[in-house]
């Protein structure tokens, strides 16, 4: 899921971690960053396959 790779989330999160005094081109720090990004993925995945569950149980009846 590139959610979190696209190039306007990457140079937001690389201002954060300046602004935390992290340097983003430390090899630690993107290790770090790349873990955490795979992570907030899978969770976000994971959300989004439990609303579609959820929503997928509702009649078009029922939303109206």
């Amino acid at each position: 899921m590139d959610m979190f790779e696209g190039p306007a989330v990457r140079a937001e999160l690389e201002m954060r971690l300046k602004a935390a005094g992290l340097d983003p081109a430390d090899p630690n720090v993107g290790a770090i960053t790349a873990v955490v990004s795979k992570y907030f993925a899978e969770r976000t995945a994971e959300v989004l396959a439990k609303v579609n569950e959820v929503l997928s149980q509702i009649s078009p009846d029922e939303l109206h």
